[in-house]
């Protein structure tokens, strides 16, 4: 569990760098260009909530499994470093929900 709160970290801090102001569509279409589905970010904040409030094998795999579909979306990104990017997929996906 310690990398899935390293995990939980690092996505929720790249989160809160969208959600700075106006709407959630309003700033995560200025700062990505529009290449950020809100879907996404929805499906990955509804995971990381119903982990935090209950967490399970099974709510751990799905926060794996949000992580990594939200971390893919912002690969068309221009302003997402690539490395950091790629470092975020690796943990997401070496994430075990078994410890």
């Amino acid at each position: 569990m310690k990398s899935t709160k390293k995990l939980i970290t690092l996505l929720s801090l790249m989160i809160i760098t969208f959600f700075t102001s106006c709407s959630e569509e309003d700033v995560l279409e200025e700062l990505t260009g529009g290449c950020v589905p809100l879907s996404a970010v929805e499906s990955y904040s509804n995971a990381l909530e119903r982990y935090s409030s209950d967490p399970t094998i099974e709510n751990c795999e799905v926060l794996k499994a949000a992580s990594i579909n939200y971390l893919n979306t912002l690969d068309s990104c221009p302003l997402i470093d690539d490395q950091e990017l790629r470092q975020a997929l690796q943990e997401a996906s070496e994430t075990n929900c078994e410890d």
